[in-house]
């Protein structure tokens, strides 16, 4: 009896198959067809199994015959589980005499382990601590990973579009990429990418980082993505604002503040007049009236004396104070 080579199980969630070894039993006889019993013993655990090891053959002199056996395991379990079996074939009959005494039974065996292969799986969370950064100065972004695979694994983390940053100007402070031993089921710690902004930004400037982590000992594993998006807030965007009050204060300004002082300075001699005249028809009411005689005529030195009269009113200096009290 021959059994073909045993391959690893893969028992990762995405490419778990089971595992299917055909097996030979040959009759060597010269005469004689024989009758083949097929037995085994499976020395592993419950994680995986064996099926298709049993059963019994009638082989022509010379001939052969094949089985099929099937492995198969749970999904998931670590890449350090292993299992021994074995395959017996036994002779039980002959040109049909049954083996027995005084005929010894004639056997054959195939011995074999089944190993259970490792398969890579990742889990990337990536965090930015601000969404925003000013021209030229740097951003850090946190960064920790987990290795959801079936052996120690060595975790790499890359900016998958790092050429690209660095065409618009971005830099790296300390390594672009990051990586970590880790054993099954174990988290990395927190680890960092410290990226420069362009300083040369003609506006704001939105950025896409990519990240994208990876296992090293299972090329086939699927990547773990996720991106992180922030501006770069450039100074000339920044300066605008101050640089629009600048040059009102150092022109317009002075062109207000010359209008708003006129228009005080118009609305305090408007009241000073007003003030004046106010007093000056005080006294004028208080003045002695002019008595006409009905039968006189008008001369036009009558009205110069009533002008006099006018004459005779004094302003006081303290009217304007008054004024201005007032304001």
């Amino acid at each position: 009896m021959d059994c073909e080579d045993l391959p690893e199980l893969d028992v990762s969630p995405s490419g778990y198959e089971p595992i299917d070894v055909v097996c030979t039993i040959e009759n060597t006889a010269a005469v004689g067809a024989t009758k083949v019993e097929i037995t085994s013993e499976w020395l592993g655990g419950s994680e995986a199994s064996m099926e298709g090891a049993t059963g019994e053959y009638s082989i022509d002199a010379g001939g052969s015959e094949e089985f099929t056996v099937t492995f198969t395991g749970d999904t998931k379990q670590a890449s350090s589980n292993s299992y021994d079996f074995e395959i017996f074939a036994t002779v039980t009959e002959w040109n049909s005499i049954p083996m027995d005494e005084p005929f010894p039974q004639e056997n054959d065996s195939y011995a074999d382990t089944l190993q259970i292969a490792s398969y890579g799986a990742v889990e990337l969370q990536a965090v930015a601590l601000t969404d925003e950064v000013q021209a030229g100065l740097e951003i850090t972004i946190d960064v920790q990973f987990t290795n959801n695979g079936n052996d120690a694994d060595n975790v790499r983390v890359d900016i998958v579009n790092l050429n690209n940053l660095k065409t618009q100007g971005f830099s790296f402070i300390g390594s672009e990429f990051v990586a970590e031993q880790l054993a099954p089921g174990a988290t990395s710690s927190p680890r960092q990418f410290n990226i420069l902004a362009p300083s040369d930004t003609d506006g704001d400037l939105n950025v896409d980082l990519q990240f994208r982590a990876s296992s090293t000992n299972d090329p086939n594993a699927e990547f773990s993505e996720t991106n992180i998006l922030f501006t770069v807030v450039s100074a000339k965007s920044s300066g605008s604002l101050t640089d629009g009050i600048s040059e009102v204060g150092q022109d317009d300004m002075i062109l207000y503040g010359a209008i708003a002082g006129g228009v005080i300075l118009l609305l305090l001699l408007l009241g000073v007049v007003r003030r004046s005249v106010k007093k000056k028809k005080a006294k004028i009411d208080e003045a002695t009236p002019i008595e006409l005689d009905a039968d006189d005529d008008l001369e036009l030195d009558e009205f110069d004396d009533l002008f006099d009269d006018l004459d005779d009113v004094v302003i006081e200096s303290d009217e304007f104070d008054d004024l201005l009290d007032d304001f």
